[in-house]
């Protein structure tokens, strides 16, 4: 088994690859997409990712972001492993063990003092992440409303978003992330890029709720027939939040709907009322390592702050 480089598969290697990630994820990451992020954004690295190669076929992949984290003491750029994939005949190989251990080697030498990723507690890559030295160090909270019987109407200020306010979101959400802790997303286009790209449908994903003076909030819905889930919720406002669940309600138009990361653990009176159900964790968990030392769940937690209040969370901080 070899490791190759994003720019070092062949065409017949990004086929396999495409079969890794429909069998993993039940989508697909292609070429085009990886370019593009590449060339207008500085979100992967610039490896983008490593890819386990046997026999002349790929059989592994792992792409690599390169994120600013600001912890207690400053930011610094951390990894984010994303799309960790093994062909399902050659599980329990070795394969992702592998490009960890590679990309890790890589990082290091880069000077990346963190690594970190999300996973499912109750998937069994969970206890491969452990054994390479990655600790849980945060998990979303939960609070579910059961469906409402008569929709509230569309609060006044609130529509769908359009291409033109996406600048002004990725602003929005920078201003009301100073002084927190956690992934820090400047404004660099990642929202316009992922439109570009087919990732985001702005018209049906984000909702805005503007006044005369521009954007006072926004929330990025996660719809499906049966449920709505709201993970990122950002405003200058407890009026314009309000307005924002309020619209949420109105969407989910009777099926359940629900709200997860620090949007529920911000304001935690507004999700109070009847017919809401919370969690304090989920089973979807962050976890860290520290390239240059092993340390404790502890220890992790304390590092990456996420039992800090000025942690900061939210859906498009996962990856």
């Amino acid at each position: 088994m070899r490791f190759l480089t994003f720019d070092e598969l062949t065409s017949s290697m990004e086929v396999d690859r495409t079969l890794i990630h429909l069998a993993s994820f039940g989508g697909t990451f292609p070429a085009r997409s990886v370019d593009a992020w590449r060339r207008r954004t500085k979100v992967l690295a610039d490896y983008a990712g490593v890819f386990a190669v046997e026999r002349g076929r790929l059989i592994g992949q792992t792409f690599v972001l390169r994120i600013p984290y600001t912890f207690r003491g400053g930011t610094e750029i951390v990894s984010g492993i994303a799309g960790v994939g093994t062909r399902p005949d050659r599980r329990r190989a070795g394969v992702a063990r592998g490009i960890l251990t590679e990309i890790h080697r890589r990082e290091k030498e880069d000077g990346i003092r963190y690594s970190t990723l999300w996973t499912n507690r109750s998937w069994g890559a969970h206890g491969l992440y452990e054994e390479l030295g990655y600790r849980d160090v945060y998990s979303s909270p939960w609070t579910v409303h059961a469906p409402l019987p008569t929709p509230p109407r569309r609060p006044r200020g609130v529509r769908p978003a359009r291409k033109s306010d996406l600048a002004e979101l990725e602003r929005l959400h920078s201003r009301q992330a100073e002084g927190r802790l956690g992934f820090l997303r400047e404004p660099n286009g990642y929202l316009a890029t992922s439109v570009s790209v087919g990732e985001l449908d702005p018209g049906k994903e984000l909702v805005v709720v503007r006044s005369r003076r521009g954007v006072r909030g926004y929330a990025h819905l996660e719809t499906t027939p049966y449920r709505v889930i709201c993970g990122e919720l950002v405003t200058s406002s407890l009026a314009a939040r309000r307005s924002l669940i309020s619209e949420v309600q109105r969407r989910a138009n009777r099926r359940p709907f629900a709200f997860q990361h620090t949007p529920v653990t911000d304001t935690p009176d507004l999700f109070r009322a009847r017919g809401f159900s919370a969690a304090p964790t989920g089973w979807y968990v962050l976890m860290a390592t520290s390239l240059d030392r092993t340390w404790t769940p502890a220890a992790a937690i304390s590092e990456l702050a996420t039992n800090d209040p000025r942690f900061l969370c939210m859906s498009g901080d996962r990856f």
